[in-house]
């Protein structure tokens, strides 16, 4: 119980009165003082058995009008406070805005005169997580306003799944030509016992006799047995890139948000066919997050929650210029080694002071390897493949920085077969179909590139971005010869 000013202002009238009082030798106004301190500790016994008899009846509920939403999207939160029976208390309840929400909360008032009050408040889900409603604030006054006691009383506390809004049309493929991928039974790749039946062969001696095909045996009247393919479960280490150039695109439809998609969709068949996955998200200053590989649905959980909150590495006045039409960011990006070798050839037969001056920066091997390593996803691709044992790898990144990505495959292949899925910029970049040449020129460079890493050994690369934007690129894309160097002729 907390006094309130007005308590304390007639108790400091009541003090100076008395004070006058034996100063001037009035018994009659120091008995009015007493009458008075007694009728203040009368209200206080009176608040506090009111008090005790209301939160002992008082009833909060708290209800959202959904669990789950999207980035962006409202919801509606409704409190009711319920006091029977009627009581000399007025009381406010404060509701709790949820972290995370933007909204505007009023308080609830509740006097002896009402039994029952509700609000309901609207608030938007900005970012994506899983938010908690606070239980609501009660402060309790005495109708005289000289007392007052501020309790958090039980009540309900809903939580709020807020998810990143998904791409409406996700096209992932090769060369504008759509691709269905499975993540279920994988082949181990290797013949024996297993679960699927493989192939029928002729029996020879040492095959053990269970493993007899009666039925090919009776139809080609020659003993027959039936292999099987040995099945196991596959451990994959997922990548996905959220540095400032996965921003680029609509609220939305960002390069971030496809990736996204493909990301989960990969943790979804992996929990549906047991296997064990890991993640490792990027952004500009590094790993931000690391998943050993494991195959439970907590673990799976964890992950989808880390990616649904994902954000872009930098804020939006931050970004880096669009991409040129050659795909590499803005920022200086190491040349490959055969390139290096080629102009120093050309520099040894140069005896130009340019070409002098040059010559040094050229005499260094190990420039590439310690700028290529200083990426952060170069480097966390590395770390993974110095591990022991097979291992697939799936990178989730964009065209923007071509030459960190063609590296950090390379390496990964140590390890077992890649998956690269590729945000194209052509697709994303705000005003980019206005000028559709341009556009499928862009698109066209992007797919040589894709090209050359599905081109390495144990590497496949697909494109993934809106199937409405790509189609529009390919279907307007003019001149005979640009069709045929879509089909890679």
């Amino acid at each position: 119980m907390r006094p309130t000013s007005r308590f304390w202002a007639l108790a400091a009238l009541a003090a100076a009165a008395g004070g006058w009082a034996v100063v001037v030798g009035r018994p009659v106004l120091l008995a009015g003082v007493c009458g008075v301190c007694a009728w203040l500790l009368a209200q206080q016994y009176r608040f506090v058995a009111a008090l005790r008899t209301v939160s002992g009846a008082l009833e909060l509920t708290q209800s959202s009008s959904a669990s789950r939403t999207v980035t962006g999207a409202s919801t509606f939160l409704t409190v009711t406070a319920r006091v029977d029976p009627a009581h000399s208390l007025t009381l406010r309840v404060d509701p709790e805005a949820p972290v995370g929400a933007d909204g505007a909360v009023e308080p609830l008032w509740l006097d002896g005169r009402a039994t029952e009050t509700t609000g309901t408040y609207e608030f938007e889900w900005p970012v994506a997580g899983t938010f908690r409603v606070g239980a609501p604030t009660v402060t309790a006054r005495d109708r005289l306003g000289l007392f007052e006691q501020r309790v958090v009383p039980d009540a309900p506390t809903p939580t709020v799944a807020v998810e990143p809004r998904r791409p409406r049309t996700v096209h992932v493929g090769e060369g504008g030509d759509p691709i269905a991928a499975g993540f279920g039974d994988h082949d181990a790749g290797r013949s024996g016992r297993g679960l699927e039946p493989a192939e029928v062969r002729r029996y020879v001696a040492g095959d053990a006799f269970r493993r007899i095909d009666w039925k090919a045996t009776a139809r080609l009247n020659e003993t027959h047995v039936r292999e099987f393919t040995a099945r196991t479960e596959r451990e994959t280490q997922l990548f996905v890139d959220h540095r400032a150039t996965m921003a680029t695109g609509a609220p939305g439809q960002t390069k971030l948000d496809y990736a996204r998609h493909v990301a989960l969709a990969f943790v979804d068949q992996a929990g549906e066919s047991a296997d064990r996955v890991g993640c490792e998200t990027v952004g500009d200053e590094g790993v931000t997050g690391v998943f050993e590989p494991r195959a439970d649905l907590d673990h799976l959980r964890a992950i989808r929650r880390h990616l649904d909150a994902l954000d872009p590495g930098d804020d939006a006045d931050q970004r880096p210029e669009p991409t040129s039409t050659t795909g590499e960011a803005s920022s200086p990006t190491p040349t490959a080694p055969d390139r290096v070798r080629a102009t120093r050839q050309r520099l040894d037969g140069d005896e130009s002071a340019f070409a002098a001056r040059l010559r040094p920066f050229f005499d260094r091997p190990d420039a590439y390897v310690r700028a290529i390593s200083d990426r952060p996803l170069y480097r966390a691709v590395e770390a993974a493949a110095t591990g022991a044992g097979a291992l697939w790898t799936v990178v989730v990144t964009d065209d923007a920085n071509r030459t960190e990505l063609r590296e950090a495959v390379k390496v990964a292949r140590g390890r077992g077969p890649v998956l690269v899925f590729l945000t194209p910029t052509p697709l994303f970049e705000p005003g980019g179909l206005d000028d559709l040449d341009a556009a499928y020129d862009a698109y066209v460079d992007f797919e040589e590139f894709r090209r050359e890493l599905a081109a390495l050994p144990e590497v496949s690369a697909f494109e993934v971005g809106p199937a409405d934007r790509l189609s529009t690129v390919l279907a307007e894309a003019p001149g005979e010869d640009r069709a045929r160097q879509r089909r890679g002729r």
